[in-house]
């Protein structure tokens, strides 16, 4: 992550523009601060942490740019605003990183939008959850150009290196999105597609309810999956193939494919370490025979009121299937400020902030979708704020 330390900084009068930088406001909670920064049609904050020795400026994780390079040109500018002289400082690097915003990055501003017209200018669909270098995605996609394969992915050099791959290549037929899997699906039509690829995922084993494969998930495949569809589960991982394995057959039916060392037309990098290592690998497939009713996309989470004073204080509260912990407030004035907050389910949590500007609340940095993981925790925030 882009940082850099300083003994002093010079403070500078919100807000303050260098070029096309702006830094908006900073909100505060003890020693740490968020400054809202707005750069190449992105809001993100800067984080500046006050530690004894000395002061960290640093990118938020919660709120990062979609390009590694946006977070280090702002860093430089604030530097530069605040006339600091670095004790440390990783900023100046110079890589080769995509600098403009790509046509096939998509958010779930699309997906709620323009994807499914979109999608009908393919005959199919493909998921790929989890691509990595990408290896196996556009060797399908230049394979399968009358398909649509959707990519998902959270590794941030692993997308900016597939999304050059796909400009270099011209392909057309491919989207990229940086979100967890498990949103994602309940965006699509039911019935949809007809692959659903999960190519050695992280196995979790120390940590399974991290795992992306769960009951719900295969709910969700199920649902979006054409009748004959299938999900293809592809493992090095013993305990994750016994564990996906347990959860297909706790269903009443299940139509199950298992193969073990097969090779494929095209292997990624990882797996042909595996092979030197001489390490099992592990097909599970699931074949999708039933027709799914159809579900709307889901809705934009917002709240329809104003706030008065604001009288939460940390804390947790757990319900049926949902929580909600309200981590920390952020002031930026008397009457603005930011919580941190993080809410959902065991299967899967939404960290954000809900900034509250002129008595307005709105999560932040974007739009969050009434799922059904997090729509009973929105209620109750939005109990809980009014």
């Amino acid at each position: 992550m882009p940082n850099f330390q300083t003994k002093a900084l010079v403070p500078i009068n919100y807000p303050y523009c260098s070029d096309d930088i702006r830094f908006e406001w900073e909100a505060k909670s003890g020693n740490e601060s968020l400054i809202l920064t707005k750069y190449k049609g992105e809001s993100f904050f800067i984080k500046k942490v006050i530690r004894e020795k000395n002061i960290l400026i640093k990118g938020d994780k919660l709120s990062k740019p979609s390009r590694v390079k946006y977070l280090q040109d702002a860093l430089k500018a604030y530097e530069k605003a605040t006339e600091a002289k670095s004790l440390f400082s990783n900023i100046h690097t110079s890589k080769n990183r995509l600098q403009k915003h790509s046509a096939f990055l998509k958010d779930l501003d699309f997906f709620a939008g323009e994807f499914r017209s979109f999608s009908k200018k393919f005959e199919k669909i493909c998921i790929e959850v989890g691509f990595g270098s990408g290896r196996h995605l556009l060797f399908r996609a230049k394979e399968k150009p009358n398909t649509l394969h959707v990519a998902i992915e959270i590794h941030k050099p692993s997308i900016e290196q597939v999304t050059k791959q796909c400009e270099l290549q011209g392909l057309e037929n491919v989207i990229l999105i940086d979100c967890d899997a498990r949103v994602l699906m309940e965006f699509f039509a039911s019935n949809s597609v007809e692959k659903i690829f999960v190519h050695f995922p992280i196995p979790w084993d120390e940590k399974p309810h991290r795992r992306v494969i769960s009951k719900n998930f295969i709910n969700e495949a199920t649902r979006v999956l054409q009748k004959g569809g299938r999900l293809e589960i592809r493992s090095d991982s013993d305990k994750f193939f016994d564990y996906s394995y347990k959860v297909l057959m706790s269903y009443e039916k299940a139509h199950i494919e298992i193969r073990k060392n097969e090779d494929l037309e095209i292997s990624s990098k990882y797996e042909d370490r595996w092979k030197r290592m001489q390490k099992n690998i592990y097909d599970l497939h699931m074949i999708n025979s039933q027709i799914s009713q159809e579900r709307e996309v889901p809705s934009i989470l917002s709240f329809d009121f104003e706030v008065g004073n604001d009288k939460i204080q940390k804390e947790t509260k757990l319900g049926e299937n949902w929580f909600v912990h309200f981590e920390t407030k952020f002031e930026i004035d008397e009457k603005n400020y930011l919580w941190r907050v993080a809410f959902g389910d065991a299967s899967h949590v939404e960290h954000c902030y809900i900034r509250v500007l002129d008595g307005k609340p709105k999560y932040f940095p974007k739009n969050l979708y009434a799922s059904k993981n997090n729509l009973l925790a929105h209620k109750f925030i939005c109990e809980r704020m009014r």
